[in-house]
């Protein structure tokens, strides 16, 4: 039901409420009003007579507050279709809805609509609830009438004024709650702001609540928050008035000083199974409607444990209806004062539920739309970045080419010096220095060169256990120079795998590399290999883990950016190259931190490549 209608019931139990000592003009009042705020051509309300064999007298809206004398048959009219089924019914330009009570049929509502126009599902609900209201106004009238003699008429009056006061009440407590729902989109705070609402005082009136989340994929239902009448007063506190309503207090102090009572820690402790037959929780889930448990019995499978667990007697579970799925369901109990929960009770808390339902909704939407929005602008980063790094690459690609020449001149020539100055000399230290950072610079320029062009890989049956102990081979005199320990855990008959022998061999020269260097004092390096899954895919896994202390949260959000080095020198290329070409063979590269220092894992499926990649 919408803002709108609520608007218009409540006005219809304000006119119920203050006319119920004038039957006749409290009803005329509800007609007329009708008209005006659904611009209606006609609304009519027909009575049956003593026998209830038709309808006798008839109010109409745009005449005057008089009963009119009528002889209608019901089973030769449209009214008497709709009472005889007690089901609303719309036949063109006509709509009618039964008005009855458990106790007895009263008459019809009869509306003429405006041409070419049609009830809203939102309107349809209204009219449905009007209808009830007017039925309860009629069955009063007829008890007054019938009770006369023993009863007095004040008395009856005075109960009706009171229901109508409740009812006008908890409108107004559910359009409060409502606003107050949707004063927030965050989800987190709202979990919190509807548990609360359904346990303060001057809000649901239930003592605790709580919330259970559906996860249907492992078929369980979470405790994930319980909330006290107590603590409720951290969210709306009784000192502010309807003021809490309006701007409830939802910052993190308070959400974490709910979750840290002993109830909400207890509460997600729970976790029930998504069986209508173990728990009423997974019932009401399953029927999509509130349930009501007046005391846990042994038979009922969790239900005992569940109550037990939290001190639970007779208790609610209403469940939270998305649309096209179960969110969750809310369950509030009277723990101390063990009041009952009555039927008018269990209707509250299902709109409640609805209400709330549907602000999380709202919430889960917006939460969709920004996930999806700051998406969409990483992506768009990416591809500028992308774009930048590709004028660098061919930019640099060129600078290097051009540097190659000259430097191979100058190395060239250093190296001669080097041969031909005397041992020990000045001239010959210069030029070893020359020589030496020349082979540093065509490193350097070898790098660019490699990250900047297109990799062509070849692939074959590779070997990745001959490759490891190739690569400790070349790295072992720098390790034992460092006072390394080196642990080597391979299984011996590894799986092969597909890919480009010589690639795999710089990826892992890099892992091992990096980890040497990282640990100059000395340390523990391990390298491990073993067969492992990707993506459904039998693979293989090696790991390259080191002691050296880790590795920063800035540094890893970086490590694998081209042209990204904590080194003195260095191109900060390595990582970025071994990165791609990881990618190439279908494999992934993952680092993380452990207790003395980072963790290198290289993946790569053994399925056969069909075809090269570049």
């Amino acid at each position: 039901m919408t803002r709108e209608s609520f608007d218009v019931l409540r006005h219809v139990v304000r006119l119920a409420n203050c006319g119920a000592a004038n039957h006749l003009t409290c009803l005329h009042g509800i007609l007329d009003y009708l008209v005006r705020s659904l611009g209606l051509v006609e609304a009519s309300l027909y009575f049956l007579d003593a026998e209830a064999r038709g309808f006798s007298r008839v109010l109409h809206a745009t005449g005057p507050p008089l009963f009119r004398d009528c002889h209608i048959s019901l089973g030769e009219s449209f009214q008497g279709e709709v009472l005889l089924s007690r089901q609303p019914k719309i036949e063109g330009t006509q709509a009618a809805f039964a008005v009855v009570t458990h106790f007895r049929e009263h008459g019809v509502l009869s509306l003429q609509l405006a041409p070419e126009t049609r009830l809203s599902p939102a309107e349809f609900s209204l009219l449905e609830a009007v209808s009830e209201e007017l039925a309860s106004l009629a069955q009063l009238q007829h008890d007054v009438e019938t009770e006369k003699e023993r009863t007095s008429v004040l008395g009856q009056l005075q109960a009706l004024s009171a229901e109508n006061d409740r009812k006008y009440r908890e409108i107004s407590l559910l359009y409060r709650i409502s606003r107050a729902m949707h004063s927030t989109l965050r989800l987190n705070e709202l979990v919190h702001l509807i548990l609360s609402a359904a346990t303060v005082k001057g809000g649901g009136g239930f003592e605790r609540a709580m919330l259970f989340t559906v996860n249907e994929r492992s078929g369980i239902l979470q405790g994930m928050l319980g909330v006290t009448r107590k603590a409720a007063q951290l969210v709306l506190p009784k000192a502010d008035g309807l003021d809490s309503w309006v701007n409830p207090r939802m910052g993190v102090d308070v959400q974490e000083a709910q979750r840290r009572t002993v109830f909400c820690r207890q509460v997600l402790k729970q976790r029930l199974p998504l069986d209508p037959d173990d728990n009423a929780l997974a019932r009401a889930v399953a029927d999509a409607e509130v349930v009501l448990v007046r005391g846990p019995a042994p038979e009922q499978g969790s239900n005992q444990t569940f109550a037990a667990a939290l001190g639970l007697n007779a208790y609610a579970c209403a469940p939270l209806l998305g649309k096209d799925r179960v969110l969750g369901v809310v369950v509030v109990d009277n723990s101390d004062s063990h009041d009952d929960i009555t039927p008018g009770r269990l209707r509250f808390l299902e709109l409640f539920a609805n209400q709330a339902a549907a602000a999380m909704e709202n919430s889960m939407l917006l939460h969709r739309l920004e996930s999806a929005h700051q998406d969409l602008r990483e992506t768009q980063e990416r591809l500028i970045q992308g774009e930048k790094l590709a004028v660098l690459g061919e930019m640099a690609a060129s600078v290097a080419h051009e540097l190659r020449n000259p430097l191979v001149s100058i190395g060239g020539f250093a190296q001669r010096l080097c041969r031909h100055a005397p041992e020990g000399s000045r001239d010959r230290e210069y030029a070893g220095i020359i020589a030496r950072e020349v082979r540093r610079m065509e490193e350097m320029l070898t790098n660019i060169l490699a990250f900047s062009k297109k990799q062509m890989l070849c692939f074959v049956e590779c070997d990745l256990v001959r490759i490891i102990e190739e690569v400790i081979d070349l790295e072992n005199n720098a390790i034992l120079a460092a006072g390394i320990d080196l642990k080597v855990e391979v299984i011996a008959d590894l799986a092969k795998v597909q890919g480009d022998a010589q690639k795999l061999r710089q990826v892992l020269l890099n892992m091992v590399a990096n980890a040497r260097q990282v640990m100059a004092q000395g340390g523990i390096l391990t390298v491990r290999a073993y067969p492992t899954s990707l993506r459904g895919e039998a693979a293989v896994a090696v790991e390259v883990e080191d002691t050296g202390g880790g590795i920063s949260d800035e540094v890893m959000r970086n490590i694998f950016n081209p042209f990204f080095t904590t080194k003195g020198e260095g191109t900060g290329l390595g990582l970025s190259i071994s990165h791609r070409i990881v990618e190439l063979h279908r494999g992934e590269i993952e680092v993380m931190n452990r207790q003395k220092g980072a963790l290198f894992i290289l993946r790569i499926p053994c399925r056969e490549r069909r075809e090269s990649r570049r």
